[in-house]
């Protein structure tokens, strides 16, 4: 079977080289029903997507946290909510930039670690935990401090402006959040939860975003692009004030959104973005796959 490809190890050759094969980005793609195949499968998505977020400085030091659903790897039918380490037994966090597969942990609905070494950060499992407490769907969640998004968000309208094709992307789909409090208990996931109500991107004023998403893929898609589109309309407000800004036509915002998103569209082009990098890191036999 092609994802046993996932499973079978190479010799070993130190830290940073691949010690396992591993399967194209085209394979990865496809789930497994084999719980302990398809947990590695989820580890290898979300390990990347930390690599990435961190190759790209669209994370904050190791303060962001992004987790995904995952089988337990026992197959006992149980679920786990996988996420880096916040803090390691040998002092300090995990770098983004040095997130494996195997070294995420995986996390029971009470915050209990049931796979992986090390403790969760604690307003990761607050946020996430709770948010799918209310938000049971959500198989991707992605927090982060981007710099444009976040900056956005500290204005006094914090409002994304339908003012290029990468806004139009988000027509509809985000709400926005001005009750900030530092994230400690699942309670700040629950009522994040219904802040987001049926929205796929939350604005998290004088904080941060935060993404759900059916995928990894699409998740780290949907980031990418919304900080562009914040990116986009502080320049543009820089340059010549908000008042100068040119809305698109209604018609042509939905249109827009539309083609992004529609139709299998959004999951289409999130897979294109996401394994073009998978496939890259495979080709450079990087250790993010162990």
């Amino acid at each position: 079977m092609k994802f046993q490809s996932l499973f079978r190890s190479t010799q070993r050759l130190g830290n940073n080289i691949l010690k396992r094969n591993v399967s194209t980005g085209a394979e990865a793609m496809l789930p497994s029903k084999d719980a302990k195949i398809e947990n590695m499968r989820l580890r290898q998505h979300l390990a990347l997507s930390y690599r990435l977020l961190d190759e790209m400085k669209l994370n904050e030091g190791t303060c962001n946290h992004i987790t995904v659903m995952a089988p337990k790897q026992d197959g006992s039918g149980d679920e786990v909510m996988l996420l880096v380490p916040g803090f390691m037994k040998t002092g300090g966090g995990l770098d983004w930039g040095q997130v494996t597969a195997s070294s995420l942990l995986g996390l029971n609905p009470e915050g209990g670690v049931e796979e992986g070494e090390g403790e969760p950060e604690l307003s990761a499992a607050s946020i996430h935990l709770g948010l799918r407490k209310g938000r049971p769907s959500a198989k991707v969640v992605m927090h982060t401090h981007t710099p444009y998004a976040t900056a956005l968000g500290c204005l006094k309208d914090p409002s994304l402006l339908m003012i290029h094709q990468n806004s139009c992307r988000f027509l509809g789909r985000i709400a926005y959040d001005n009750g900030y409090q530092p994230a400690v208990e699942q309670e700040e996931g629950k009522r994040l939860a219904q802040a987001l109500g049926d929205k796929d991107i939350l604005m998290m004023c004088h904080h941060g975003t935060l993404i759900v998403a059916d995928s990894v893929a699409i998740a780290f898609d949907d980031l990418y692009y919304l900080e562009r589109a914040c990116m986009v309309q502080l320049l543009a407000m820089g340059a010549a004030g908000k008042d100068a800004l040119k809305l698109l036509p209604p018609e042509v915002q939905e249109y827009t959104r539309s083609t992004i998103v529609d139709n299998g569209a959004l999951e289409k082009y999130s897979n294109k973005h996401f394994f073009a990098h998978w496939n890259r890191y495979r080709e450079n036999k990087s250790s993010v796959f162990n």
